[in-house]
């Protein structure tokens, strides 16, 4: 007699059976939506600015924090407190890492860099160069903060203006990120507030100026005004002056994300 022969089973194994419910706890799921505000993508940030942004511990100035000066605890700083609150908008985390130095390629991860003596101070011979770790992060949201270490006797408008564009080139070129220029926050802007404009207005869909040249008018933004520090620290941004800088830079993005369609960057 002839036995027909069965066509062989498949081997099942415990690879195979994982693979099958893993399949099918997630069949149905959504893929996670990328962080927004508005149409803007806010997943990654980058920070470049002078010590209203960043600056480390200075025992001779009487300065014990590595954060923006001059709030009470890195916390309150204006870059804290605005990646929190668009934390609290995307219901996404916001890796905020600060340079251990103003040498930027020392941490070539950081995404808070005090560029004073990068780009602030030596704006007529920036490259990218200089940079190059933290346009590598291709960051979604950019903010530029600087001004105030430039020496109005020897100011260059012209080169000030080319140094800026390199910049912002430099940027555009990694990512396209959206870009938020602030006025200068202590003293006049002047020129320099204008070249901001100017350059922002170039590529409006991409380059926002936030205006904050009111803010010395409120003698309550200073730490002077709190019983935090002394000396020249108190120059600078307290915990309230802090907060005016984030919720400005905040309003500006949140509009910005809505009146914008592209929704890739």
């Amino acid at each position: 007699m002839t036995h027909a022969i069965m066509p062989a089973l498949p081997r099942v194994t415990a690879t195979t059976i994982w693979c099958s419910v893993l399949a099918l706890s997630c069949y149905g799921q959504e893929e996670p939506k990328p962080a927004m505000l508005g149409a803007m993508r806010a997943k990654s940030i980058l920070f470049l600015g002078n010590s209203v942004t960043l600056h480390g511990p200075a025992e001779q100035l009487g300065w014990p924090h590595h954060c923006g000066m001059a709030a009470s605890a890195p916390e309150n700083d204006y870059v804290h407190l605005l990646a929190a609150a668009i934390e609290a908008r995307t219901s996404a985390p916001l890796r905020i890492s600060p340079a251990d130095s103003e040498e930027a390629g020392t941490t070539r991860a950081a995404n808070v860099v005090n560029v004073a003596d990068i780009f602030e101070r030596n704006y007529g011979t920036y490259t990218d160069e200089r940079l190059r770790g933290q346009l590598d992060l291709k960051a979604d949201i950019v903010v530029l903060q600087f001004g105030e270490n430039i020496v109005r006797e020897t100011f260059d408008p012209e080169a000030f203006a080319s140094g800026l564009r390199t910049l912002v080139a430099g940027l555009k070129a990694h990512g396209d990120p959206h870009i938020f220029v602030t006025s200068q926050i202590l003293g006049a802007g002047g020129p320099l507030d204008d070249i901001k404009r100017e350059v922002c207005a170039e590529d409006p869909s991409h380059r926002v100026f936030v205006d904050l040249s009111q803010f010395g008018k409120d003698p309550a933004n200073f730490a002077s005004a709190e019983p935090h520090y002394t000396g020249i620290i108190v120059g600078h941004p307290g915990d309230k002056g802090m907060a005016v800088i984030a919720d400005a830079l905040l309003k500006a993005m949140v509009e910005h994300g809505q009146g914008t369609e592209d929704v890739s960057r």
